[in-house]
């Protein structure tokens, strides 16, 4: 890892210098109670940028990531399926920002052939701060959820 990144403490809050901190985060934090052992990051589909905003209901497992740059739009990890204009909140940072690199960590069943549950992990760009906006359980193992971070 570059020393120059660093996933440390602030209060209650874990903060990171870049996207790349995420990963030590969803490390530590995991999947359910499971161990991550798939990280993807995020990168808008249709213009290769990596900051976006985030809503969803944290609750039922839904998120969908918006490009702050070309506001194209995208649920996460299949979560659209789901989803329900009824509870949606919006990730706003403690900063007020709303500005996120995002992050998937996926848990794998042991023989490696499913996924088991994941989380997500978002790093607010201006301050730094990184918080799980959603979990939840696959148990199917849809592995193409694996590209649909």
């Amino acid at each position: 890892m570059d020393p120059s990144m660093a996933l440390r403490m602030d209060g209650e809050w874990h903060v990171g210098d870049g996207p790349d901190d995420l990963d030590a985060f969803l490390e530590e934090i995991g999947a359910e109670g499971y161990d991550v052992h798939e990280i993807r990051h995020s990168a808008c589909g249709q213009c290769g940028a990596g900051v976006f905003g985030v809503s969803g209901d944290p609750v039922e497992g839904t998120m969908r990531r918006t490009c702050r740059q070309c506001e194209a739009e995208h649920f996460v990890a299949g979560s659209g399926e789901y989803w329900s204009e009824d509870d949606v909140q919006v990730m706003v940072c403690v900063c007020e920002e709303e500005g996120f690199d995002v992050a998937v960590g996926y848990s794998l069943y042991p023989n490696g052939k499913g996924i088991r549950s994941l989380a997500t992990a978002e790093r607010c760009v201006a301050c730094g701060k990184i918080g799980s906006f959603t979990r939840w359980m696959v148990r199917g193992g849809e592995m193409e959820l694996l590209d649909l971070a």
